[in-house]
């Protein structure tokens, strides 16, 4: 990735990163951020389920691969941290904090919906990803000539993933939920 050595964004990969960022009506992608059992509050008052505060996610990069040595049989899983991408918005100046804090027991829940803006609290995502004991390792806001907008991009590392998916209908309502576990 084009961070450099001391931690700080590198202009050219901030501006990639600004690519992850669909501007299809119909994405839904929620994050759940909270910390010691506390969700931070962005703009949004789209209900859910469980009754806790979600940001709206403009897009996010997972990456997990295999790192095999020349003569191994098996290799080294590595799980790099994920980057999300949002508009700025009330939120902001609370995940800084988290940053500045340097909070290490975040709890992190990416959702995806294919409800193409239903807002009913009844949705279920059909793609989850739960990072746990997370903590924040970047936090960049920044503009792009493709929208003036404020947006930011967030790294999170985490100790645990859970990958949840299934098949949703278009009623929202979803199938039989398959589950991948990683702990680092």
């Amino acid at each position: 990735m084009g961070w450099t050595s001391d931690g700080s964004v590198d202009p050219d990969e901030g501006l990639r990163l600004l690519d992850l960022v669909s501007e299809e009506a119909g994405d839904d992608y929620w994050m759940l951020l909270e910390s010691k059992g506390k969700a931070i509050e962005g703009d949004s008052t789209r209900p859910f389920a469980d009754g806790k505060s979600r940001l709206e996610v403009g897009g996010f990069r997972y990456q997990l691969d295999v790192f095999s040595p020349p003569g191994s049989t098996k290799g080294q899983l590595r799980a790099a941290a994920v980057f999300v991408v949002r508009d700025c918005d009330a939120a902001s100046a609370s995940i800084s904090s988290l940053l500045r804090d340097q909070v290490n027991d975040l709890k992190v829940v990416i959702s995806v919906y294919k409800a193409g803006g239903d807002t009913s609290k009844d949705l279920q995502p059909h793609l989850e990803l739960e990072l746990t004991q997370a903590r924040l390792l970047n936090h960049t806001m920044l503009t792009a000539a493709r929208s003036a907008r404020p947006r930011e991009i967030i790294q999170i590392e985490y100790q645990g993933l859970e990958i949840r998916s299934a098949p949703q209908s278009e009623t929202g309502l979803r199938g039989a939920v398959r589950t991948c576990t990683i702990k680092k």
